[in-house]
């Protein structure tokens, strides 16, 4: 199965990125677009994992977040990996209002290593991924419109879960299913 580890954005904040998907859609840039109710936030992917693999993380998982307090974010900021000019990735970011947020990711971390993982080579940089350029040669105006938009406020908002997700790759792009949900202390 391939899985991932993410905490999950409310409607009016998926709203507001919605908005600004479509304001950077008329750009015409060749990309794929994250749909709505796709958009999370990605605390580690796991890739390829068996059902025992799984259980596992998910036993560990819960025993960890029952332990940390809830927090809330913010989805703050815009912009694109690498950069603007040469976009890869679209992205809004989120930053922590209150909590801590790198331990919520880092008890994901542990996990995907207890279980066999080999560790994330990348730095966490909390995001919420709305597109992936297709074609570099075809961005037409996204810089100057993701520049535009390098103070967006979608709102803040409470996380008083994570969930381990199973995604499913289609041609029509990919279908997740919460496997599983973990609270955090309230």
């Amino acid at each position: 199965m391939r899985v991932f580890v993410a905490i999950e954005i409310p409607r009016e904040v998926r709203d507001a990125l919605t908005s600004l998907s479509d304001k950077w859609k008329q750009s015409g840039a060749r990309a794929s677009w994250v749909r709505p109710e796709n958009m999370h936030l990605t605390l580690r992917f796991l890739g390829e994992v068996t059902r025992e693999q799984m259980q596992h993380m998910a036993e560990m998982l819960a025993a960890a977040y029952a332990a940390i307090p809830a927090l809330t974010l913010a989805a703050r900021g815009a912009g694109a990996f690498p950069n603007r000019r040469k976009p890869g990735v679209l992205w809004v970011g989120v930053q922590a209002l209150s909590g801590d947020l790198a331990a919520v990711q880092q008890c994901a971390e542990d996990a995907a290593r207890t279980i066999g993982l080999p560790p994330d080579t990348k730095a966490f940089h909390p995001h919420l991924t709305l597109a992936r350029i297709r074609d570099a040669r075809h961005i037409g105006a996204l810089p100057e419109l993701i520049a535009a938009a390098e103070h967006f406020d979608g709102g803040a908002f409470t996380a008083d879960a994570v969930s381990l997700f199973e995604s499913e790759l289609r041609p029509g792009g990919p279908i997740y299913r919460r496997w599983r949900e973990f609270r955090l202390k309230c």
